[in-house]
């Protein structure tokens, strides 16, 4: 009996693994139909040069950064290449990858004021691909990071930064799981061959916290997710899977291409490894779709007419921290109100609905106030470009005026809140 229960028991692993495998496979066959990428291997030469990048993350390497040994790495990102094709490193780091770049239309003291500044989250730039990030350590202190556009013009280079992130990401299109992780992150602000240079190299640290249960709200243009904080996947079959990321590494260059005009060259590089049981389900395609899904976003909103100024920006997520936790939690209230509404089984566009036993004030309790502010700050960041208004008439108790006069905030001291059952989100026949 023991030994029928052992054969039952790895059936059981063999066939969800294979389910699982048919669900990575299927949405594999979904990009390649979508954007049909031939895929290119990275010449082997530039593999010693990624390697050594790779070990400036971690926080035992204290040596000086060598621009000399990444030269041909940076030739590659500038070099010209062909837009229907998917560059890969071949057996590196023994893991799935791609590159990825696109450029953006201005200089790169103005994506620091914007993407690096320590008074505005990072995650408000990329709102289709990261739920949360912050800094919990920099430099080996608990302290914020610095302003590294002061330093762009400074003879001495590089500047680095190194420090721990905290990051939770958005869920999954296909699978709808989501996950949280610490990496180790170094910033790296130089001049290479006499144009401005930030290099951001980032390792995770541990394996991630087990996926969890979201759903992608609409189409994932709208940046609306719901996240359950149950274990498992939002698939037929699969609610109760464990999955994990089980290991990523991020190398990106913003490159000053143009001495002549603003025009900076993103590239990044990305190793990711996933899935279930430690068998990996990604594959290249799955990568470098995600790399684009965060550049889409990064790019639309940099360039965009509507964004205000970096100071203006800092000032109102800071008055936006600054309420106290209950004027939050009214906020976060209204907005999934709102959302209920628009996506109570109206089946637009792409996506899910809104779940119609989906309990809001049980759904508040499972949440941190950090996670709460990032509902804000993305909603917030919508309505400054002008998307998706539907929202701003329910939404944000005038930040301006209640800012700064209340203190309070527990942005900083809050854990993890409870996690209530959601079962809405097991997505079963």
């Amino acid at each position: 009996m023991k030994d029928a229960g052992i054969n039952i028991f790895m059936l059981k692993k063999i066939l969800s693994t294979a389910a699982l495998l048919m669900v990575f496979l299927f949405s594999s066959i979904q990009l390649a139909l979508s954007s049909d990428l031939n895929e290119i291997k990275i010449p082997a030469s530039l593999n010693p040069e990624l390697e050594y990048l790779s070990t400036l993350a971690s926080s035992d390497n204290h040596g000086p950064v060598n621009l000399k040994l990444i030269e041909k790495v940076l030739d590659f990102v500038v070099s010209p290449k062909s837009r229907s094709s998917l560059y890969y490193t071949d057996k590196l780091f023994s893991s799935p990858s791609a590159y990825y770049e696109f450029d953006i239309n201005t200089d790169l003291k103005n994506i620091l004021q914007y993407t690096y500044n320590p008074d505005i989250p990072s995650f408000a730039f990329m709102p289709s691909s990261v739920r949360l990030s912050y800094w919990t350590q920099v430099n080996g202190q608990n302290q914020d990071m610095p302003k590294l556009w002061t330093y762009i013009s400074n003879s001495e280079c590089p500047i680095v930064v190194k420090g721990i992130k905290h990051i939770e990401i958005t869920p999954d299109q296909f699978t709808g799981a989501y996950y949280r992780y610490d990496i180790d992150n170094v910033l790296i602000l130089c001049k290479f061959r006499g144009k401005n240079l930030l290099i951001s190299i980032s390792r995770q640290k541990d394996k991630s916290d087990v996926g969890r249960k979201g759903l992608v709200l609409g189409s994932d243009d709208n940046w609306e997710y719901l996240y359950s904080g149950e274990k498992g996947l939002s698939m037929p079959g699969l609610s109760w899977v464990s999955s994990y990321m089980y290991d990523s590494i991020g190398i990106s260059f913003l490159y000053e291409v143009d001495s002549k005009k603003p025009v900076i060259r993103y590239g990044a590089f990305k190793w990711l490894r996933a899935g279930w049981a430690d068998i990996n389900v990604v594959k290249n395609k799955h990568i470098h779709n995600g790399l684009a899904r965060y550049a889409k976003d990064l790019k639309m909103i940099l360039e965009h007419p509507l964004l205000p100024e970096a100071s203006e920006l800092a000032k109102l997520f800071s008055d936006l921290a600054n309420l106290s936790s209950e004027d939050i939690r009214e906020n976060v209230k209204n907005y999934l109100s709102a959302l209920k509404d628009r996506y109570n089984g109206n089946g637009l566009s792409s996506g899910n609905n809104f779940p119609k036993n989906l309990n809001i004030s049980e759904y508040l309790n499972q949440m941190t106030n950090k996670q709460m502010y990032a509902f804000l700050v993305v909603e917030q960041m919508k309505s400054m470009i002008g998307k998706n208004r539907y929202l701003d008439n329910k939404l944000l108790v005038t930040a301006q005026v209640h800012g700064s006069m209340v203190q309070g905030s527990r942005l900083e001291s809050d854990g993890i809140g409870i996690e209530p059952p959601f079962h809405q989100f097991n997505r079963e026949p």
